[in-house]
C-alpha cells in the first residue's frame, strides 16, 4: 500500500527529531523527554537506539527505568566488553565509567517513573561529556510533570509534540485497510480523533482494538468503551514490562 501524505508528513517529523536528539545526546547533553503514554516516546528511543548503534556510538535502552539497577543494566549493555559480572553493582558502575571516559556513548532511559537520591546523583556524575542521557516520562497531568523535575536530573527539558487530526486520521485509515475494515463513518472518526488528543500510539491501539467484534454490534461502535479501554491497555502495557532487582 502506498504510503498517504500524512503518514509521510509524521515520519518525516519523528526522524527529524531523531537526528537532533542523536546530535545533542553524542554531544553528551542531559535530557528529559515529556509526552502523554501513546504519543510515540518509546518508538522515537528505539530510534534512537538502532542511530546511534549504526554510527559506532555505544548506545543501550531500558525498557522501564524504576531504580538505579536498571539504569546500571543498560548501562552494561553499551560497553559488553567490560566485565561486570560477579561484582558490587557500585563497583561495576565505576568500571563503566572508566569506559565511558574512553569512548563516550548515549543510554536511553524509556518509562522512568521513580527518581530516587541515588538515581539522581549517580546521572548528575555522568554529566560533562561521559555520557548522553534522553529518559523519556510519561506526563498526563500537571501533577505529573510537577514529580519530574528536569532540574533535579541536571536535565534540559523537551516535548514531545502532539500529531494532527490530519496525521491521525491518515494514520487511523491506513491501519483500518491493513486489518481488512471497511471505512468508518464520518462520526466515528471525529470521535476517536477528539479521544487520541494528538497521540499516534493511542491510534494505532484503537484501529487493533476495532478488529475486536465485541465492540460492534452490526454497525453501531460501542465508542466510548472502546476509548477506555485503549487508555486501559496503554496504561497496563507499562506495568507488563520486565520486572527490576531492587538495589543498588
Amino acid at each position: 500500500m502506498r504510503s498517504k501524505p500524512g503518514n509521510a508528513t509524521m515520519r518525516a517529523d519523528h526522524r527529524k527529531l531523531c537526528r537532533q536528539l542523536a546530535g545533542r545526546l553524542r554531544r553528551g547533553e542531559h535530557l528529559v523527554l515529556f509526552g502523554p503514554r501513546g504519543i510515540g516516546k518509546s518508538t522515537l528511543l528505539v530510534e534512537l537506539e538502532e542511530r546511534l548503534r549504526a554510527a559506532g556510538v555505544p548506545c543501550a535502552r531500558a525498557s522501564t527505568t524504576r531504580c538505579l539497577d536498571d539504569i546500571t543494566r543498560a548501562f552494561a549493555r553499551a560497553y559488553p566488553a567490560v566485565d561486570t559480572h560477579e561484582i558490587a553493582r557500585r563497583a561495576a558502575r565505576a568500571r563503566l565509567s572508566n569506559a565511558a571516559d574512553l569512548q563516550g556513548g548515549v543510554l536511553l532511559l524509556d518509562h522512568l517513573t521513580e527518581v530516587s537520591n541515588a538515581m539522581v546523583s549517580f546521572l548528575r556524575r555522568l554529566h560533562g561529556g561521559v555520557l548522553g542521557v534522553l529518559s523519556a516520562v510519561d506526563v498526563e497531568v500537571e501533577r505529573e510533570r510537577r514529580q519530574m523535575q528536569p532540574w533535579r536530573l541536571g536535565a534540559l527539558k523537551v516535548r514531545m509534540s502532539r500529531a494532527s487530526n490530519a496525521v491521525l486520521r491518515e494514520l487511523l485509515r491506513v491501519r483500518c485497510a491493513e486489518l481488512g475494515m471497511s471505512t468508518l463513518a464520518p462520526e466515528i472518526e471525529r470521535r476517536l480523533l477528539r479521544a487520541a488528543r494528538g497521540r499516534p500510539g493511542w491510534m494505532i491501539a484503537c484501529a487493533q482494538t476495532l478488529a475486536d467484534g465485541r465492540y460492534w454490534r452490526g454497525r453501531q461502535l460501542f465508542a466510548t468503551l472502546l476509548c477506555t479501554d485503549t487508555e486501559i491497555a496503554l496504561r497496563e502495557a507499562a506495568f507488563r514490562r520486565p520486572g527490576v532487582i531492587r538495589g543498588t
